[in-house]
């Protein structure tokens, strides 16, 4: 019987046909008339979803556990469906969120109602840009994962060929990317931004890092958002057929793939590494490679051409996978930091996954990634934001909501871009199914819309290769061509013959060691032993020059400015992040300067309505070099972790523009006193009196666009070569 075939089998818990084990007191079963009986924590319950008939497109397969969480996905994302036609963001989130709609949309949520994504996608666009969600120290540019975006329009262009949202998403990410170029570009060609999604600060990044550090870092996720978004305007020009403007972008995204594959492919490894982070904070900019593993930028790096070919499918082999799911991180975060984003599984990211093993004809792990889904909605009942490592349960967690938009999404698309294998171009829509051998069977897909037409498709065997085709009964490739009205019928066999099923690196979801903590030292640098520590590693100016097993460490004498850091490291392989930077400059390496005018501890008070400018006094250059200036201010708008209110200045030296100053928010809303470094410029200066400047002007302009104040105490030149 189909319903007692066994879809997947882990350690932890068993899929069949029509039910879920874990343990005696989490289970579910689905009953042929999609009643589903559950229990879970030894808690007792049923429940019974019947989606609206016009909720297509619909699925229907030999598999009850795959008809009873389709349909709860399909249920769910009707229920989000607001009186304005857009997408609320989960049971928690009333709002649109542009992050959230524009991975929903990509993961496939477009296929099931484009026009709803298209309205909410709109919805994110202000002044004729994206809107960056609210996030850490007030958002862009600390948070830049708003081009996001551009691959979900682009996802609704090529489902509906429509010329007028061609034109108007091309204008906003032209506008959207010019402006991110202006204030993100940092040296190498990188642009700075915090992870993307992972955007609740000590959950992803060392406790050291201020919100203007993470800022100054540049990730692997978002660098490669905003690669796509480059591509993406290529494509989009190209449809206009504005040729010239497309090889612009196109020559940009190229550069900016370049500089990923330099700074952050791990040496010698098939992953790359999590994000570049550095001393920021106190300005010297030697960026170290954290080489934990960030599941999101490794994922898009498969499924936005980063990698191809067998270095993509070594890839989505060799990435660490829990029994219950995919982690955000891995190592996770130390123990004391809670789980949300640490130590959770998080659907959208295993629908991901799913998405990248089909890509690569991995069938182990698509059935891996289908069944720890289909595992935590139908135990749950919904589909959560997020749930535990652990225990797969959402108990134990920071925050995590019902009914979560790109879960769903996630869910959904593990059956168009998974199973089905839909492939969207700007002229056609193919097929590349991949089922995993213990699915085999049955799949139907039936009211998918497509360019004016309504499309049926019927899948049948396992594997990845087509043996035959039909469309509306003839055979024929396994590609719909725009010019095609009406009903379409398409019919395809698979034969999985001896095919290889991929592999899967199933892994225990450990946490890292703790940082080391600095303490005074008589000569040389000392710090607090850690716990589990083997052996330290340390760090001068961003480079590995020592390894103790010892807690001190005396340096040989150096010259110019001098920067330590220290990582703990176990014998099992497990590390810490480095410590906070522990600076030595030379007399000669550093200069401050004043706003004009003050005196004492005055602090100077800039605001957009008031005395938005200021000119330092002049700063007097003895050598040559590269110098990192930065601000030391206070931004206390709102609180660190949340709001839209990073401030943001130009800086100018002897009249011509250097760069951008970010001051985002440094504690908790209400607090002017607490102070920090800003973001920094870098630049070329020669011997001689330089005129120092900080103004507010059409560079500066932040998400809020009303309010964007902080307080100076002075500016700070530091000369790093």
């Amino acid at each position: 019987m189909d319903q007692d075939r066994i879809l997947y089998r882990g350690e932890a818990f068993t899929l069949t046909g029509n039910s879920l084990r874990q343990d005696a007191a989490h289970w579910a079963e689905v009953q042929p008339d999609g009643q589903v009986k559950t229990m879970k924590n030894g808690r007792y319950s049923e429940w019974r979803i019947f989606p609206e008939a016009g909720n297509a497109p619909h699925y229907r397969g030999n598999f009850e556990v795959l008809n009873q969480a389709y349909g709860l996905a399909l249920h769910e994302a009707g229920a989000l469906l607001n009186e304005e036609g857009t997408f609320r963001t989960g049971a928690n989130w009333p709002t649109v969120w542009t992050r959230d709609i524009s991975y929903s949309t990509h993961l496939g949520l477009g296929l099931w109602n484009v026009r709803a994504c298209m309205n909410s996608l709109n919805a994110r666009v202000r002044n004729g840009e994206v809107e960056q969600d609210t996030g850490t120290g007030g958002s862009w540019p600390i948070s830049s994962d708003r081009v996001v975006w551009g691959m979900a329009a682009w996802e609704v262009y090529c489902l509906t060929g429509d010329a007028d949202w061609l034109s108007l998403s091309c204008r906003v990410m032209e506008k959207t990317c010019i402006r991110d170029e202006q204030v993100l570009a940092a040296t190498g060609g990188l642009m700075k931004g915090e992870s993307s999604v992972l955007d609740w600060r000590e959950q992803s990044y060392p406790a050291w890092m201020t919100s203007a550090d993470i800022g100054d870092s540049c990730s692997l996720s978002t660098m490669l958002l905003h690669a796509e978004a480059r591509k993406t305007l290529a494509r989009m020009f190209r449809e206009l057929g504005l040729e010239e403007k497309a090889r612009e972008w196109e020559e940009k995204s190229v550069s900016l793939a370049a500089v990923i594959e330099r700074f952050f492919r791990i040496p010698e490894h098939v992953l790359y590494g999590q994000y570049l982070y550095g001393q920021y904070l106190y300005g010297r900019g030697y960026p170290v490679l954290s080489e934990k593993v960030d599941s999101l930028g490794n994922l898009l790096c498969v499924l936005l051409g980063q990698a191809g070919g067998t270095h993509a499918a070594g890839m989505v082999a060799s990435l660490p996978h829990g029994v219950y799911g995919i982690p955000c991180i891995h190592p996770q975060m130390p123990d004391s930091v809670p789980a949300y984003h640490n130590r959770a599984m998080w659907p959208f990211l295993e629908g991901y996954y799913a998405q990248a093993a089909a890509a690569v004809e991995n069938e182990s792990a698509l059935a891996l990634a289908v069944a720890c889904m289909v595992r935590a909605a139908l135990l749950c009942g919904t589909n959560k934001e997020n749930v535990l490592l652990e225990t797969g349960l959402d108990e134990g967690l920071l925050l995590s909501s019902d009914s979560q938009l790109w879960s769903i999404a996630g869910m959904l698309g593990c059956f168009y871009k998974g199973l089905f294998g839909i492939r969207l171009s700007p002229d056609s829509l193919e097929f590349r199914p991949c089922v995993p051998k213990s699915f085999e069977g049955v799949h139907e897909l039936s009211g998918l819309e497509y360019r004016g037409m309504t499309v049926d498709v019927f899948l049948q065997g396992c594997g990845h290769r087509i043996a035959r085709c039909l469309v509306n009964g003839q055979e024929a490739p396994p590609v719909l061509l725009p010019g095609m009205k009406g009903r379409v019928f398409v019919k395809l066999e698979l034969d999985g013959g001896e095919e290889d099923e991929g592999a899967v690196n199933l892994t225990r979801m450990g946490s890292s060691l703790e940082s080391p903590a600095w303490k005074a030292a008589r000569h040389g640098i000392a710090w607090e032993a850690v716990e589990g520590a083997d052996y330290y590693r340390v760090y001068r100016n961003g480079i590995p020059v020592s390894q103790t097993e010892y807690c001190h460490y005396i340096p040989a004498p150096g010259r110019g400015d001098v920067s330590f850091q220290v990582m703990a490291v176990a014998l099992d392989g497990r590390e810490s992040y480095l410590n906070e930077p522990n600076d030595y400059p030379s007399a000669d390496s550093r200069m401050e300067t004043r706003p004009c005018g003050l005196s004492g501890d005055e602090v100077w008070f800039s605001r957009v309505t008031e005395s938005p400018d200021a000119l330092c006094y002049n700063v007097n250059i003895d050598k040559p070099g590269v110098y990192r200036v930065d601000a030391f201010f206070a931004n206390g708008t709102y609180d660190v972790s949340d709001g839209n209110t990073c401030a943001l200045r130009s800086l100018y030296l002897n009249g011509r523009r250097a760069g951008t100053l970010a001051f985002p928010h440094t504690s908790r809303s209400g607090n002017w006193e607490y102070f920090i470094y800003s973001t920094a410029v870098e630049a070329v200066m020669t011997p001689g009196p330089c005129r120092v400047e900080v103004v507010y002007d059409s560079f500066s302009e932040n998400m809020n666009r009303l309010v964007n104040d902080m307080v100076i105490k002075h500016l700070r030149f530091t000369r790093i070569s």
